[in-house]
């Protein structure tokens, strides 16, 4: 990355060269701006002095412009600075506005950091406390100092300053430092951390201060740090801002990062359940017989339960992480139990969907699977997003539940094989390209999630790499090729209305009967036979060629109730002259 070194006189110039290269890593591009006076280049003959002593090579530019803040501000940018450095100054007004190192780091687009006070240069620091303020400047100081400590083997000590809120305050905030800690990504047991409860900030950080040598704080807690400057012993103080919010640095900075314990916790927990074993071949088992059962039962609760017992969905996630990080062992491992535990679960829900009686057509949990739309894409998106980074943060692991309700994976290849073994190939269909949405969604997001989160491949063979950037690449491909047709059914579902059952499906037994009765008539067709969705009873509605007599309605009712062996179940038959037989 490029950082970028403000020197605003040649005062400052020792100071400013020493911090950028104290923060700078060993690929880091260096730059330096110097404001100059007229025709003066006293601060860039004391930068390029300041850079002999060092052996580091960098550029020296002038800036002589009067209103140099707005014309160092355009040199970031043009540059595409990461960081700027810089140190406290004030120097004159132009056209009315302000040049000093306030408005420098207010408009920067970067990150910043700027020494405020004290004479200690980077060699000397061996003992640094930062001053943690809860506040949005608390990660790109951590993440600089974390860069700091491994190049200059400083001791770092994260300090909170808590308000008088009770007994357990210091305890509080002791754990608001681990969770930032955690959060940044950085070695959480390279730190030490400690809380003090003051109402007065400044007079809090002072209880922290134990010879430190260098005091850092967010940009929020300046105010706090300059009634310090008597009691410190010539520490150096300063502050650091992170990359202003709405760009894309910010963003990155903004998320968390994978936290090393974090990485070897989730590296483990997705390669045991994604394992092709007892555990998963039982659970896998019991979640597709739950699953189906009930489909045929037509019982969401029942199905909503599968969802959170079924755990396909693990070696899919295994599969994610596997093309982040371009793990081929992980790769078979989950391609394998995502192969095997499909026809699994197909397989139970077909023998089921056989041998369990049902209705003469599918429930509606079945149908409603068959017609999958570009909705139903975008929800497995968002969830495979979702369940990563649940995934990779142990504190909201909650919210793999939900997730796991969001996708539906297992209700899916259960309605395929109930569909198939009841004939109703078209709903199997359906419900196959449901299953492989949900399948390809949750792969591609949750890979594209982990490397967001810095699961990176860098430690992989080259045409490991290569294999892993072929599947992301295929993944989106599918992704674009279902595109098409599931917002053609999305829109075909909008213009014909959604579908909303108003009676389900009586038993076969049922259906016999009753027809065998009607068909002993010539001219007597049976329209509609069903049980009601909003009242309970049997529904059926008759076509004949002339009128009925009431005996004939009454000998339906008995048959139905016979069959389902309630004498009080409500039956009401309606027979109509039909047309269609004159």
């Amino acid at each position: 990355m490029v950082i970028t070194g403000f020197i605003p006189d040649p005062d400052a110039a020792a100071t400013v060269v020493s911090w950028t290269i104290a923060l700078a890593r060993p690929d880091d591009e260096l730059i330096f701006l110097c404001y100059e006076t007229g025709f003066s280049d006293q601060t860039q003959r004391a930068a390029k002095m300041a850079l002999s002593e060092t052996d580091t090579q960098s550029s020296v530019k002038a800036v002589n412009d009067q209103a140099f803040v707005k014309a160092v501000v355009e040199k970031l940018r043009k540059t595409k600075s990461e960081l700027l450095v810089t140190c406290q100054f004030t120097l004159h007004e132009t056209g009315g506005i302000e040049q000093n190192s306030d408005r420098l780091i207010r408009s920067s687009p970067c990150r910043s950091f700027v020494t405020l006070f004290g004479q200690k240069p980077p060699g000397e620091i061996k003992k640094v406390l930062y001053i943690m303020t809860g506040e949005v400047h608390d990660r790109a100081a951590l993440n600089l100092l974390s860069n700091f400590r491994e190049k200059h083997a400083a001791k770092i000590t994260v300090a909170s300053v808590e308000e008088n809120t009770g007994d357990k305050a210091e305890y509080a905030g002791e754990r608001t430092i681990k969770s930032l800690l955690h959060d940044a990504g950085v070695d959480e047991e390279s730190f030490e951390i400690t809380a003090v409860v003051d109402r007065l900030k400044h007079r809090g950080i002072r209880q922290c201060y134990d010879g430190h040598d260098l005091i850092v704080a967010g940009m929020d807690a300046e105010s706090y740090l300059h009634p310090l400057e008597k009691f410190i012993d010539g520490a150096t103080v300063a502050i650091v801002k992170r990359t202003p919010p709405l760009r894309l640095r910010s963003l990155i900075e903004w998320l968390p990062r994978i936290n090393p314990i974090d990485h070897a916790e989730l590296m483990h927990e997705l390669r045991q359940g994604s394992k092709w074993g007892p555990d998963f071949v039982l659970m896998l088992g019991l979640a597709a017989g739950v699953s189906s059962l009930g489909l045929l039962q037509d019982s969401p609760a029942v199905v909503i339960g599968s969802m959170l017992l079924a755990p396909l969905m693990t070696p899919m996630m295994g599969l994610g992480l596997a093309l982040a990080q371009a793990n081929t062992k992980l790769m078979r491992l989950s391609i394998k139990s995502i192969l095997l535990g499909i026809l699994l679960t197909v397989g139970i829900s077909f023998t089921l969907g056989l041998i369990t009686p049902s209705g003469e057509t599918l429930t509606q949990e079945v149908l409603s699977r068959g017609a999958p739309n570009i909705l139903d894409l975008l929800i497995a998106l968002f969830a495979a997003c979702a369940a990563a980074y649940a995934m990779a943060r142990p504190n909201i692991v909650g919210a793999i539940a939900g997730v796991a309700i969001a996708t539906a994976l297992v209700p899916p290849a259960c309605s395929i094989g109930i569909s198939l073994a009841q004939g109703a190939h078209l709903n199997a269909l359906g419900a196959a390209l449901l299953f492989f949405a949900n399948l390809v969604a949750i792969i591609a997001a949750s890979s594209f999630t982990f490397t967001f989160l810095g699961i990176t491949p860098i430690r992989s063979l080259k045409r490991y790499r290569r294999v892993a950037r072929i599947g992301q690449i295929t993944l989106v491909v599918f992704l674009l090729i279902l595109f098409a047709p599931m917002s053609k059914s999305l829109l075909e579902n909008i213009q014909q209305g959604k579908n909303v059952t108003l009676a389900y499906p009586v038993t076969r037994a049922v259906y016999r009967a009753v027809n065998e009765r009607v068909h002993r008539d010539e001219g007597v067709e049976v329209m509609l036979m069903a049980r009601g969705r909003i009242e309970s009873g049997v529904i059926i509605h008759l076509a004949s060629k002339q009128d009925l007599p009431e005996s004939y309605a009454i000998e339906l009712k008995q048959i139905v109730r016979q069959e389902m062996n309630d004498f009080d179940l409500p039956v009401h038959v309606v027979a109509v002259r039909s047309i269609l037989f004159d």
